[in-house]
């Protein structure tokens, strides 16, 4: 039994252990890991009941409508949709929404709340992780206008099916959910050699929906596959791949609602596999050639193959097993690891949890505790598991994760939040982790809190003597568990 290696396992490859867990894991550690690399059989009831894809969609379709109706261009508009049979008491209604802010605020609090609320609860805590891992490598941002609503529904369904399947499943799932068609542009790129494109004017009306006009060929989606999503930004891959592999994916698009439906109390109930469109007149015709590979394959096949055989290079290998090891290891992560992890990755053609068991069974991920900084919300979940608090308000958990850095659902850009740890480790936003920390310290501390054995009971072993001895002198319990939220064995992993 191995108290030292269980608060590793708990830390390292889930969310932090909570009073009582260390001893169930001690008995064996690694296998604790590996017993929860298997597929849930439906999403946790939280998760669950988020709203479906199709409702995502319709979310800033409502919003834009709504503006437009509420400028001076509201008369034509009414007079455009009443001919599509919406009644003027349904464009009141919509026209009376939240305004966007506020709309798009309590979406995001419902769907950070189930996040959080999960990862702080499961009994699979390493399952979690490795699904938010993959959700922030396949990144889509409510930062974009066009796909704000869409991150929760583009992680239940289009991430947690993969979490520990196959890359290539992944990989293809991302590429065509509508929230990552929307995010990179995708459903408005038109082949210039198309159908479309030499006759815009046979676009079907509102295919693009409220407001959505057809761009041209887009190369977002296809560098982003390339430069992110598999071979890696140094994975041998040319401008011309990046244009070729554009021209493959024109056509990827998503089913649009109803135009009913953007006027109706009635969420949308479609889910994202199902919502996604092979458009034939919008695909860019003919053999194309990626990577020195002809693909002669007509329509939706020819991106799908291609899609299949990036998955299958060394290139991705590689680029996926460093991305793993430094995110779970180590900001520098071993050559040797990576070589291993990259080696089962190919074997198993893309076996994820083949790949993450290599990273379980080798000794680098257990050698040197506490190599890695939490990031805000890996640090705010370990915290809210050691004081076994299972559930918070709506934008409890958000806000705070946001004032430390993170905005769940909302990085920057296509690449996601950083996997090491500079910019998270500046003097204002560790500040702003200790201001937390009091601030949670102050509403949970009782006379009866012992802050050591809250130490003791997720870290073990591994809480150092230094810490022990400042925790054990504190004035306060609240004081105790600042010191130990605050340590540097609490704050990294």
């Amino acid at each position: 039994m191995s108290l030292s290696k269980a608060a590793i396992a708990a830390s390292r490859f889930g969310y932090g252990a909570k009073p009582g867990e260390l001893r169930a894991i001690a008995g064996d550690p690694q296998g604790w890991v590996k017993a929860q690399l298997i597929p849930e059989r439906a999403p946790p009831t939280a998760i669950a009941a988020l709203p479906p894809t199709e409702d995502d969609v319709l979310a800033l379709g409502r919003f834009l409508i709504q503006q437009r109706l509420n400028n001076n261009n509201g008369d034509a508009v009414r007079k455009r949709f009443s001919k599509q049979g919406v009644t003027d008491q349904q464009m009141r209604e919509l026209g009376i929404e939240d305004a966007y802010r506020q709309h798009f605020r309590a979406r995001a609090e419902t769907a950070t709340k189930a996040r959080l609320d999960v990862a702080m609860a499961t009994e699979r805590p390493v399952f979690e992780r490795l699904t938010h891992f993959w959700s922030n490598h396949f990144t889509v941002s409510s930062a974009k206008a066009a796909a704000s609503a869409t991150p929760p529904s583009f992680e239940r369904d289009a991430i947690r099916p993969h979490t520990v399947g196959r890359f290539s499943d992944m990989l293809k799932a991302s590429s065509q959910h509508p929230g990552m068609l929307l995010y990179l542009d995708n459903w408005q790129s038109i082949g210039p050699n198309s159908t479309w494109g030499k006759n815009p004017r046979a676009v079907p009306r509102y295919t693009f929906g409220p407001g959505g006009q057809p761009s041209g060929l887009n190369e977002n989606l296809a560098r982003e596959i390339l430069e992110l999503h598999t071979l890696g930004v140094n994975g041998g891959y040319s401008q011309a791949d990046v244009q070729s592999l554009a021209a493959i994916i024109t056509g990827w698009m998503y089913k649009r609602p109803e135009l009913g439906l953007y006027f109706s109390k009635e969420v949308g109930r479609t889910s994202g596999p199902d919502m996604f469109v092979f458009q034939a007149d919008a695909h860019e015709p003919g053999p194309k050639t990626l990577l020195g590979k002809v693909y002669p394959q007509a329509g939706r096949d020819q991106g799908e193959a291609a899609l299949l055989d990036l998955a299958r290079k060394p290139a991705t290998a590689n680029f996926i097993a460093t991305k793993l090891a430094r995110h779970y290891v180590s900001d520098e992560p071993p050559p040797a690891l990576v070589a291993r992890m990259g080696d089962t990755f190919q074997r198993s053609d893309g076996d994820i949890a083949k790949t993450f068991a290599t990273l379980v069974d080798s000794p680098e991920a257990w050698e040197q505790p506490f190599a890695k900084f939490k990031r805000p919300e890996e640090y705010f979940i370990s915290a809210m598991r050691a004081l076994k608090i299972a559930s918070l308000p709506p934008g409890v958990g958000a806000n705070a994760v946001g004032l430390m850095g993170q905005r769940l659902y909302s990085a920057a850009g296509p690449d996601g939040f950083s996997d090491i740890a500079a910019p998270w480790l500046t003097g204002t936003l560790v500040w702003k982790r200790i201001e937390w920390a009091q601030a949670l310290a102050d509403r949970v501390a009782r006379a009866d809190v012992d802050p050591v054995a809250v130490g003791d009971a997720v870290l073990g072993p591994l809480l150092s003597a230094g810490t022990r001895e400042a925790v054990s002198r504190a004035e306060s319990p609240s004081q105790g568990l600042v010191l130990l939220l605050a340590s540097p064995e609490f704050q990294r992993r």
